[in-house]
């Protein structure tokens, strides 16, 4: 039988995007743009912007484009993140832009872009030898989702990128955080979403595209780059989608050879397969109508065998519906060009095999489920299940951690291929996660690569550091795990430090859970069974999103900081 994923929730209607949901004020930064051409083939070119001080060199077609600058002062009152533990500025940022080549889910050649934060100011904390923090952002729906739009809230990637910018960059890190192939002014038309080879070819393009600006610009003299350099301390994180992104680039640098300070991958869906079969299952998650059409796409130009027409996997409203897009979800949804949250029919169906499954657990589970007006065929749906039942995840069936052996199910078998169960990290990790998750389970996820990286430090000569992280205390389970020789016993990992990422967590959802209540009282709500269900709606749709995300940042700075990195001081 499958199994329910062990989480919580609360029975209330709800739309959530998987994407950070930070609140920020209102600053929209001076852009200063001077896009700078480029050359073709294999030549170096001297390109310039009118002004000698602003020349650089620049390869193939690799360009870069300022944006926008903000002083230490400006960050810290322009991005007051709420219930986070973001430290005063010590630097002020430059944000550019880096257009770079990398190549798609079926390795076309194709165009995409980066942001690239780069520290200044007097502190020794912001200029010589700079560690990199190579940043993969999370699931969005929005093509124009534009990492290097700092302080500005009118693109949707400036929440997620105002975070990082204040922990990272105003902290005395370059950060390289691409905006991946499909997004903002990539040609591609799709966006190879989790598809693991790609999604880390992309990172490691943009990463060696920065290197070589700041190299080069360095060389130029020019004024931005002058008093900082690539120190060769590479950090690698993520959230969500980018834990998943962020463990794929460390396994591919890992296996070319190439150095990694430390990583740290937050909530990502690291045991893709058995996320997969927990859905199909009816565990649905909350924001899967945002991610089934960009799975579906993605694996089938990494494949081509997922499906013949995109009506033999889609109902037919939303066969036709291109992700990632213009328009936002909420605005797809009113197109009826997306389910808010329905994944599956209700039961009963046409369909013996999906009639005769269990009912999820999950509380909020239901929210996935329609009469009509679904995303995924029941046909398609049951073809998958099938195949789940016949060859059992090991995860989902309670006798292992690995996948299943053999899946027959196309989908199945992409999914596998792209699951990082398989990977065991040699430099030193943080996996960092909240085990009330509704929308990437935590247990799944990152209870299973604990379960698989705990058996692999029992190997002879197995060099492990990792710890495992759950920012959740509820119910006793705020667990911080220890595998190998493990950050445990380093100054990061004091009980000081810990309990303040714990209860910064506990103390923030309180407040959502509580302005939820005043708000639905204010608003004439008196009976507790609907003021209890709109405090629950509140947590679900920030949890994933805002609660967890701020924390982990939290965790990932006093990890990356106290730990490995000499040159930036503890906070």
């Amino acid at each position: 039988m499958i199994k329910s994923p062990s989480t919580t929730g609360t029975n209330a209607k709800l739309s959530t995007d998987a994407s950070h949901s930070v609140s920020l004020t209102n600053h929209r930064p001076t852009m200063s743009r001077c896009l700078l051409s480029v050359a073709i083939a294999s030549s170096l070119l001297l390109v310039g912007c009118g002004d000698d001080d602003n020349d650089i060199i620049v390869r193939n077609d690799t360009s870069v484009e300022s944006i926008s600058s903000f002083n230490a002062a400006q960050i810290d009152s322009q991005f007051g993140l709420n219930g986070t533990a973001t430290p005063d500025a010590k630097c002020d940022i430059n944000i550019e832009k880096v257009s770079y080549s990398t190549v798609g889910a079926a390795g076309e050649r194709t165009n995409t872009t980066a942001a690239l934060m780069l520290p200044s100011g007097d502190s020794a904390d912001c200029q010589g030898d700079r560690p990199i923090l190579l940043y993969a952002h999370g699931t969005t729906t929005d093509r124009d989702y534009d990492f290097s739009q700092v302080g500005n809230a009118l693109n949707s990637g400036s929440a997620e990128a105002n975070l990082i910018a204040a922990n990272f960059a105003a902290q005395g890190y370059i950060v390289v955080a691409p905006n991946y192939a499909g997004y903002d002014d990539s040609e591609l038309d799709y966006h190879p979403y989790l598809v693991a080879e790609q999604q880390a070819t992309d990172m490691a393009d943009a990463l060696d595209s920065a290197r070589e600006i700041i190299a080069r610009q360095k060389r130029a003299n020019d004024s931005d780059y002058v008093s900082i350099d690539d120190s060769g301390k590479l950090f690698i994180s993520g959230y969500s989608q980018g834990g998943h992104v962020a463990m794929a680039t460390a396994r591919k640098l890992e296996q070319e050879g190439k150095s990694v300070t430390a990583i740290a991958p937050s909530s990502g869906p690291y045991a893709l397969a058995a996320f997969g079969d927990a859905i199909f299952a009816g565990n649905v998650n909350i924001g899967a109508t945002r991610f089934a059409p960009l799975l579906a796409d993605g694996m089938q130009k990494k494949y081509g065998n997922i499906y013949s027409n995109p009506t033999d996997i889609f109902t037919a409203d939303y066969a036709n519906t291109q992700l990632p897009s213009l328009l936002s979800f909420e605005e797809l949804v009113a197109a009826n060009k997306l389910p808010d949250n329905a994944l599956f029919e209700a039961k009963p169906t046409d369909n013996p095999l999906i009639n005769q499954l269990p009912d999820s657990d999950l509380p909020f589970a239901f929210l996935g489920f329609a009469d009509d007006n679904y995303l995924i065929k029941t046909d398609f749906r049951a073809a998958y299940v099938a195949d789940a039942l016949q060859n059992q995840d090991q995860l989902i069936a309670g006798t292992g951690a690995l996948p299943a052996q053999n899946p027959q199910n196309s989908m199945r078998k992409a999914l596998k291929d792209n699951d990082l169960r398989d990977y065991v990290p040699n430099m030193p990790t943080l996996l960092c996660g909240g085990n009330q998750d509704p929308t990437v389970f935590y247990d799944l996820n990152t209870g299973s690569m604990a379960a698989i990286l705990q058996q692999a430090s029992a190997a002879p000569n197995a060099n492990l550091n990792v710890t495992v992280l759950n920012v959740d205390v509820r119910n006793n389970r705020g667990e911080v795990t220890p595998i190998g020789d493990s950050a445990m016993s380093n100054p990061w990992m004091s009980t000081t430090v810990i309990d303040d990422v714990q209860d910064r967590f506990s103390t923030t959802l309180t407040a959502v859970q509580n302005n939820a209540i005043a708000n639905a009282q204010a608003a004439g709500v008196t009976d507790p069974t609907a003021l209890a269900q709109a405090a629950g709606a509140a947590i679900l749709s920030s949890y994933h999103g805002g609660l967890v995300s701020s924390a982990c940042t939290q965790a990932t700075r006093e990890f990356f900081e106290q730990n490995f990195n000499s040159s930036v001081n503890p906070t």
